[in-house]
């Protein structure tokens, strides 16, 4: 379990913080885990809290109008979600929930997070520049669910969790994960089976393989 003074280095944008500032956060940040599929939030509740993943994996999205999961994020440890509330929205319009057993994360309320950056605008930056990148990965998401076919769309998914999340072993990268198929269908806009068929297919060509809980990709510059 994480020793809550950890939080400065396990946490980007918390690093490198002054004893001053990290002993104000040591009074109210909270180190919470969660087993497997259980909300961490959910849609219409308080935005009070910023969240930071510190073990496991956690996603993030919203229910549609036909009551289908859509994920907006798949969040790793060291990343930062829930932040709204930052931005003086009230509520949650979307929900998080963990992706696999022994999920941890720490949680600060918005109005301290708020009185840090105050003192730190280097914390600040560095949560725009976070954000900033979220916000082009979701852009070119979006463009690849108007523009591209099932396969690329998966495809580009596994390219953007081995640049998020890889571990790199020669020409080979492994991502592990806790995701099923259905939350990669509910991602990339496709179907529980249509990803099942690419990532066979890729299997058979030799490009990745895997089981319930990694990807091995044999040579990123050859998947596509």
């Amino acid at each position: 379990m994480l020793v809550i003074e950890d939080i400065f280095t396990n946490v980007s944008v918390l690093k490198d913080l002054p004893e001053d500032q990290q002993e104000f956060l040591n009074r109210y940040v909270q180190s919470k885990q969660y087993p497997k599929s259980t909300f961490i939030y959910n849609v219409g509740e308080e935005a009070d809290w910023v969240y930071f993943v510190t073990e496991g994996v956690v996603k993030t999205g919203t229910i549609n109008e036909d009551g289908k999961e859509v994920i907006k994020n798949i969040l790793y440890p060291g990343e930062m979600f829930g932040e709204l509330g930052l931005s003086g929205m009230l509520e949650r319009p979307d929900f998080a929930s963990s992706l696999k057993s022994n999920v941890e994360i720490i949680r600060i309320p918005v109005k301290i997070l708020k009185d840090l950056i105050t003192r730190n605008p280097e914390v600040g930056l560095r949560m725009i520049e976070k954000l900033g990148a979220r916000i082009t990965r979701s852009e070119k998401r979006l463009e690849q669910l108007v523009f591209d076919d099932a396969r690329t769309r998966i495809v580009g998914f596994l390219h953007e969790q081995a640049a998020k999340n890889g571990l790199k072993f020669a020409d080979e990268t492994l991502i592990r994960h806790g995701f099923t198929h259905q939350d990669m269908a509910n991602i990339t806009g496709t179907s529980r089976q249509l990803v099942t068929i690419v990532l066979n297919e890729l299997k058979k060509d030799n490009l990745i393989n895997f089981d319930r809980s990694s990807i091995l990709i044999r040579d990123l510059d050859k998947l596509k």
